[in-house]
């Protein structure tokens, strides 16, 4: 799980407490924390150790113990925020995605042995993607905000005692 489901998690818990489905306002059973009630998703339907089922209207999925919007095809959704996914080769780190730099050698084969490097040459060649520096060939870091959207701040499942 990324940093940022923990950040959003976070977020709501408190409302969590107030609104979900953990006990019925009527009952005198005594106070448990959210920690210490077992859940289990099944199709957009989560099921609780109180003996009581929530489901979310059609269009919305049950996350967090609220109901939310579905994201946008491609997006992923994580509390009141959907989040487009890393290009291909990048790492998601939460609000943010990265590529580390990388360095490798050049084939010089080709390079005539008074200049090994091909110094102003193209004897040197380099794979595709890479920055030819001579006798290396490198791909830079690089950082960029991860694409988001919000979807609202949720609504109550509606939940039956079974």
């Amino acid at each position: 799980m990324s940093t940022r489901f923990f950040s959003t998690f976070a977020a709501v818990s408190s409302l969590l407490l107030a609104v979900g489905c953990a006990a019925d306002p009527g009952d005198d059973a005594e106070s448990v924390s959210a920690a210490e009630v077992p859940s289990v998703a099944m199709d957009g339907v989560e099921t609780e150790a109180t003996g009581q089922t929530c489901a979310c209207p059609a269009g919305t999925e049950y996350q967090a113990g609220l109901c939310y919007t579905k994201c946008a095809s491609g997006w992923v959704g994580e509390g009141p925020v959907c989040w487009k996914p890393c290009a291909a080769g990048f790492t998601d780190t939460g609000f943010f995605c990265h590529r580390d730099s990388k360095i490798i050698g050049a084939d010089t084969s080709s390079c005539p042995w008074y200049n090994k490097c091909g110094v102003g040459s193209d004897c040197n060649k380099c794979p595709s993607g890479y920055a030819n520096d001579g006798c290396t060939c490198r791909v830079d870091a690089y950082i960029y905000a991860q694409e988001s959207y919000g979807r609202g701040v949720g609504t109550t499942p509606t939940c039956t005692t079974y």
